[in-house]
């Protein structure tokens, strides 16, 4: 299960807490989330303390974004590392 609330937002900045499971659906879910706010201008954070678990999926979504609009932060130290391992991370 995953859950996505807007933790802030204004004109140029929303931040989302992330919490749950990124895996099969779910990294549908997220992906359209996303690319509906990054739509809308300006930046946005992904705060990925919540995550629980993530499959191959959810890194390649995470890590294939462009950085410039999009940052995740948080997230568990083994998280970080996978996302790390991908070329990108909290």
């Amino acid at each position: 299960m995953l859950r996505i609330e807007v933790v802030t937002q204004s004109e140029s900045r929303v931040e989302l807490r992330v919490d749950g499971w990124i895996a099969s659906e779910e990294v549908a879910l997220l992906a359209m989330e996303i690319s509906r706010r990054l739509q809308q201008g300006g930046r946005l954070v992904l705060d990925l303390e919540g995550v629980e678990f993530i499959d191959e999926a959810g890194i390649a979504l995470l890590a294939g974004w462009p950085g410039e609009q999009l940052e995740l932060r948080g997230g568990s130290v083994y998280l970080r590392m996978l996302l790390n391992g991908r070329g990108s991370g909290p």
